[in-house]
């Protein structure tokens, strides 16, 4: 009775096991594995383990451990202490514990070649998936005596912006409207530059706000019409700027915050928030769309003018959406993905340019 007991239960936990894991690609499998290494079960080990993953899911990626560090790589390393050669369905099923991995091997499923005491610690260097935490630390946060979250900063980086907004469609003297906006900005970036480093969101809104001082400078009239449509498209810039040259999107430079380091460069972490800036990205030439056209029809100006800003609300409720089905959401090909997110960025950027020779000539 005791034995059918147990079997149940370890049933159960196969099945729960390959109910969290079926969503998985081959290549999100083993950035998870990277997570749940344990680094008092490798101790001193200094090791490379290379899979060569066969068909239906093609792909080369290995794992660098040393020092009690486990990093994942796309690619072939140059000298590998263990490759494992596998197809994407078997490795998967291993991993589910549909497949024991020591059968699969003495049945030819995959193949083995060199240190074959690693593939036999495989179980003690990485960690069943359900013991892995991906929550950051509390005490983890951007440094600095200003105790504020990833996210709260991301609110201070917007302020400079919403300042400006409000501001603008006051009547203010324009170097007060763009003063305050410039003042902002530049103490955020002198906090962050002494403490952590400026983030890509944070540089672009204060280069943008001395920009705009210096339009004022020159004393360029048509900035009091098109400002705000200005301020929207820059911001959309920003966003998808982030996508094509910086090294992290917009929203991973703040949400990285919330998890843990190991997580920060890997797809399962990357994509998502390459999504979420790509949406913010097209929200904001959306927002400049509408801005335009209540110039060009000003007896519907305040209705065109809510829906500009109000924008923000659908842009918001999607991001928090879209985060919360970030661990079980299947990328089915992650270098093909990223590079058409960063080709509908590219697409933006073109269009934001256009939008801003429109505005400086017509208006």
């Amino acid at each position: 009775m005791e034995a059918l007991v147990e079997n149940r239960n370890l049933n159960r936990e196969v099945d729960a096991r390959m109910e969290r894991r079926a969503y998985l690609n081959i290549r999100q499998l083993l950035e998870g594995m990277s997570l749940t290494f344990d680094p008092q079960g490798a101790g001193d080990l200094d090791a490379t383990i290379q899979f060569v993953v066969g068909a239906p899911q093609k792909g080369n990626y290995f794992f660098e451990i040393a020092g009690g560090v486990c990093t994942f790589h796309v690619g072939m390393a140059a000298a590998p202490s263990l490759t494992i050669t596998t197809p994407s369905d078997v490795w998967l099923k291993i991993a589910s514990g549909q497949l024991n991995p020591q059968q699969a091997l003495m049945q030819g499923m995959y193949k083995a070649n060199g240190d074959f005491s690693l593939l036999l610690r495989m179980g003690t260097l990485f960690k069943a998936s359900t013991d892995v935490l991906v929550d950051a630390p509390r005490d983890q946060r951007p440094g600095g005596p200003i105790a504020l979250s990833g996210m709260a900063w991301m609110t201070v980086a917007f302020a400079p912006t919403i300042l400006y907004w409000i501001l603008f469609n006051l009547p203010v003297n324009p170097w007060i409207s763009v003063g305050l906006p410039l003042l902002l900005s530049l103490v955020i970036v002198g906090y962050r530059l002494i403490y952590d480093r400026p983030t890509w969101l944070e540089v672009g809104i204060c280069l943008s706000f001395v920009f705009v001082a210096g339009l004022l400078l020159f004393q360029v009239s048509g900035l009091a019409h098109w400002g705000s449509v200005f301020a929207s498209l820059v911001m959309g810039g920003i966003w998808l700027s982030s996508l094509v040259f910086a090294e992290t999107p917009v929203s991973a430079e703040y949400s990285k915050w919330s998890v843990v380091t190991a997580l920060w460069r890997l797809s399962l972490f990357i994509h998502p928030n390459a999504v979420i800036s790509l949406m913010w990205g097209w929200q904001f030439i959306a927002a400049g769309a509408l801005g335009i056209t209540a110039l060009w029809f000003p007896n519907v100006r305040v209705p065109l003018i809510i829906a500009q800003y109000g924008l923000i609300v659908p842009a918001s409720w999607f991001t928090a959406w879209y985060q919360k089905g970030i661990r079980r959401r299947r990328i089915a090909d992650v270098d093909k993905t990223m590079a058409q997110i960063r080709l509908l960025a590219a697409i933006g950027l073109g269009i934001v340019f256009i939008m801003m020779v429109l505005i400086w000539v017509w208006f």
